[in-house]
């Protein structure tokens, strides 16, 4: 997650606190899951809590291959792991609150430790649970004015509505990012309803989900429901609204797009085959692959790229060899995706950069076609 001023400043003035309760968190989520389940050793539990303890408070959180196998296996073996990282987020937001009620200084940072917690939860979701099975625990702040002085999103929105103010969208259409301004049209309960262009309503749409940029407003991103759209003038039913800690798809800078032929893809390590999957997204200095199989690959690995950059609507296609990095490895229920950093020579970037300007024409076509299919 990237670290806003605040954010910072709450790491600093809270690291007594974070330092000094580690043992109190390690060992009530060591206690809390062997009431459950007393198939696994007390010293492996403790290093399992230890790392989701630092992992809460770190910049860029990354869930470990050894919590992955863990976390997975307690899932298998009975483990209510749901149960067990939502209580453990509350007994740890229980004690900080604790700890500041006499420090009128920190009283402002029980927000910034709702985000931290937050967005360990959402990676914890995204990595490791079946969101089928399970429900993380998701914090509304609209709901929490207790915990947020002064930043109830409905109160912030009304009063943009009154000044006459916009707000920014940003959606990602088949990698392609969407940004437009809008305006607000109405406030009816918890339902907020936006004015803004076709493309991005459709975005939105085709996205399920509506971000809004942070801003003057809001120093924070949004994400919200939607609950309704209207392409006939323009409006979107926005609702459940909530706050994100970061967008990296914000921090991006080249252009990702998605292919339209999903091309196959080889790793490989000191010239030995190590792993196929299919081009998911591709960037002059990036990509991403999906693939059923890992076979030993890590993050952190050196690897030779071999994949065919096929052109959906002209009849040519580019082979291409390039050394790369992986930088993450997502992992889903039967898939792996790859996140690699490339190092492509002239040649190979001159061969990139015209496949995704192509592929950029291509993608607002269809997204203009989705619109017109709309109208219709």
């Amino acid at each position: 997650m990237e670290e806003s001023e605040h954010i910072k400043s709450f790491l600093v003035d809270s690291s007594q606190f974070i330092d000094e309760f580690k043992p109190t968190f390690v060992k009530y989520f060591v206690d809390l899951c062997i009431s459950y389940d007393k198939f696994y050793a007390e010293h492996t539990l403790e290093e399992v809590a230890s790392t989701v303890y630092e992992d809460i408070f770190v910049v860029d959180i990354f869930i470990t291959t050894f919590e992955n196998d863990i976390f997975k296996e307690m899932l298998k073996d009975g483990v209510m792991i749901g149960f067990l990282i939502n209580r453990s987020m509350f007994f740890l937001l229980e004690n900080y609150i604790k700890s500041i009620n006499e420090s009128e200084k920190s009283k402002g940072y029980v927000e910034s430790m709702i985000l931290c917690i937050t967005e360990y939860i959402n990676e914890f979701e995204k990595n490791i649970c079946d969101k089928n099975r399970l429900q993380p625990l998701h914090i509304n702040f609209d709901k929490l004015e207790n915990f947020s002085e002064c930043n109830n999103i409905l109160d912030i929105f009304k009063d943009i509505k009154e000044r006459g103010d916009e707000i920014t969208f940003f959606n990602l259409y088949k990698g392609i990012p969407v940004e437009h301004k809008a305006t607000i049209v109405d406030i009816d309960g918890e339902d907020v309803v936006f004015r803004t262009m076709q493309t991005q309503e459709m975005a939105m749409k085709m996205d399920g989900v509506a971000y809004i940029l942070k801003d003057g407003n809001f120093d924070k991103y949004l994400k919200a429901n939607i609950s309704y759209n209207n392409f006939a003038n323009n409006t979107v039913v926005l609702n459940g609204f909530t706050y994100l800690l970061n967008m990296p798809a914000t921090n991006r800078e080249f252009m990702r797009v998605h292919p339209e032929i999903m091309a196959e893809v080889s790793l490989s390590y000191e010239d030995e085959l190590m792993t196929k999957g299919k081009l998911f997204d591709l960037s002059i200095y990036g990509l991403g692959v999906v693939s059923e199989e890992n076979n030993g690959i890590y993050a952190g690995a050196k690897i030779r790229i071999n994949f065919e950059l096929k052109y959906s609507n002209l009849d040519k296609s580019t082979h291409l060899s390039i050394d790369g990095e992986i930088l993450n490895i997502i992992e889903y229920s039967s898939s792996y995706r790859y996140c690699i950093k490339i190092y492509p020579k002239a040649n190979a970037e001159d061969k990139i950069r015209e496949y995704v300007k192509i592929r950029e024409v291509e993608i607002l076509d269809s997204l203009n076609k989705e619109i017109e299919s709309y109208k219709m």
